[in-house]
């Protein structure tokens, strides 16, 4: 069986320093979730899966990280 889970966070400026905290938030959530799920990872091992960005209507920049069971 697998499964999808995934955090996303905005992404308030362009700074490099403001894109880094937004990945790095959305991965401690991610790595909170999944641990409150009994899936024990590590957050270097979510963080060496990378992430993904996206824009909404309103133009508002997000990151995404995102973990499927069975990625480990």
């Amino acid at each position: 069986m697998t499964g999808l889970y995934s955090a996303s966070r905005p992404v308030t400026s362009d700074t490099p320093d403001v894109v880094s905290a937004a990945i790095r938030e959305a991965t401690t959530e991610l790595h909170e979730i999944l641990g409150s799920n009994g899936i024990e990872v590590s957050f270097e091992a979510i963080a060496l899966l990378g992430h993904t960005e996206s824009w909404d209507s309103d133009g508002q920049r997000w990151v995404h990280v995102t973990w499927r069971t069975g990625d480990v």
